[in-house]
């Protein structure tokens, strides 16, 4: 499993919740499998699961993608990164 990682900072959670959301069809559409949303405070994090790396980074060259971000209000430069998973356990 290859996991895109976002983080930012962000002006408002629910303005930036609700635009995330809106944009679930585009993830979907380049093949996401799933997400999890991590925050402290207006610093989020978002971990959005990918059958392969071609996917991520399809997704990541969506150009959507930098408008969906600036309708959600994101106020940070976005550290993107896409990795490979190489273990998973839950506990």
């Amino acid at each position: 499993m290859t996991t895109l990682a976002v983080r930012h900072t962000v002006q408002d959670f629910d303005v930036w919740k609700a635009a995330f959301d809106a944009h679930a069809a585009t993830r979907r559409g380049h093949g996401a499998t799933g997400h999890r949303v991590l925050r402290d405070g207006h610093d989020i994090l978002v971990l959005i699961d990918f059958d392969d790396q071609e996917q991520a980074g399809a997704f990541t060259a969506d150009p959507s993608l930098k408008e969906a971000m600036a309708d959600a209000g994101v106020t940070s430069a976005p550290d993107i990164t896409i990795r490979e998973e190489t273990e998973g356990l839950r506990y």
